[in-house]
């Protein structure tokens, strides 16, 4: 029978230990790493419950993720204390009306703070605000000669980005009839670009249901019927596109009176001829049955401005009033 050398038991029992202490290093990192992913998020008895004050019961703020039916998880905004931190869950039985990327309007009497750090705050929600947030709008100018304009947004709600600086709108920059505008300071533009967030209520009764697939040619032709060019079309396409057509099936409706209504638009000298298309849309797993829309049909004639954006809603259309 064979003996192994002290001196290399020795080893081999060093080795054997070290092997066993990465395994469990592993094992450890692991370990902790399961227990995090599978914390229950709203788990019940990690939270103190504390009342609100009903005058600093409020948080605005955007969806960034739907937790499960009755749970939003918001970047805050504004809130009431700030300890909270940058998100919270917000508990409402009117969950499944908002869309990731919505602005919302919080409502609540009730904030349930974690005990842990690495948790979030609850809100308990006495009611929730949906409010539309435009993306993308843009603006062309088509002045038959060079022109000096000034544009002014008045907004149910505020502006939340603007190229270039919108500052108290934009000023005396001239516009050529190539659509080129140049600003004071030498600066040239094709377009003015805002986005921002307003309270309102648009119709989606009438519109179509078009399967992702589709979405591009729909686009093209609805775009077409309501008076864009082909750059300008192909402009709001490429924006839209990447975020509706891998969805099974996209509601589609547009406005242009009711739009106007929530996201005034000043411009002087004034324009022979105005289009301001606004989209809105949801996604949907199966085919709706929506009332065809129909459009009125667009002249450019003189000096005409052109503008597009739209949203991304939902179903029930809920946003504040």
């Amino acid at each position: 029978m064979s003996t192994v050398p002290k001196n290399e038991r020795s080893i081999y029992m060093k080795r054997f230990c070290s092997i066993c202490l990465a395994l469990l290093l592993c094992l450890g990192i692991c370990g902790c790493q399961s227990e995090n992913a599978s914390l229950p998020p709203l788990s019940e008895d990690e939270y103190e419950t504390v009342s609100v004050d009903d005058s600093n019961g409020n948080i605005l703020g955007t969806i960034i993720n739907k937790i499960d039916s009755n749970t939003l998880e918001l970047e805050i905004i504004g809130s009431a204390d700030n300890k909270w931190g940058k998100t919270v869950y917000v508990i409402t039985d009117t969950a499944d009306d908002g869309c990731v990327g919505d602005w919302v309007l919080v409502r609540f009497s009730k904030v349930q703070v974690p005990h842990k750090k690495s948790q979030k705050a609850r809100v308990i929600a006495d009611s929730v605000d949906y409010q539309f947030a435009p993306a993308k709008p843009i603006l062309y100018f088509y002045p038959d000669e060079p022109t000096q304009c000034s544009a002014s947004l008045t907004l149910d709600g505020e502006l939340t980005c603007t190229y270039p600086d919108y500052d108290k709108g934009w000023q005396n920059f001239t516009a050529y009839p190539d659509g080129t505008l140049v600003f004071p300071d030498g600066k040239e533009y094709y377009a003015l670009y805002w986005e921002g967030k307003f309270n309102g209520q648009l119709d989606l009764s009438q519109g179509w249901c078009v399967s992702g697939e589709d979405t591009a040619a729909f686009l093209e032709w609805a775009l077409a019927q309501q008076g864009l060019t082909s750059r300008e079309a192909n402009e709001f396409i490429i924006y839209w596109l990447p975020h509706m057509q891998n969805n099974p099936y996209n509601v589609i409706s547009f406005h242009t009176a009711a739009y106007e209504d929530y996201a005034k638009l000043d411009i002087t000298p004034k324009p022979d001829s105005m289009l301001r298309i606004f989209m809105t849309y949801y996604p949907s797993d199966s085919k709706v049955d929506v009332a065809p829309q129909t459009f009125e049909p667009f002249e450019r004639k003189g000096f005409t401005v052109v503008e597009w954006g739209g949203t991304e809603t939902n179903k029930n259309n809920q946003v504040a009033h």
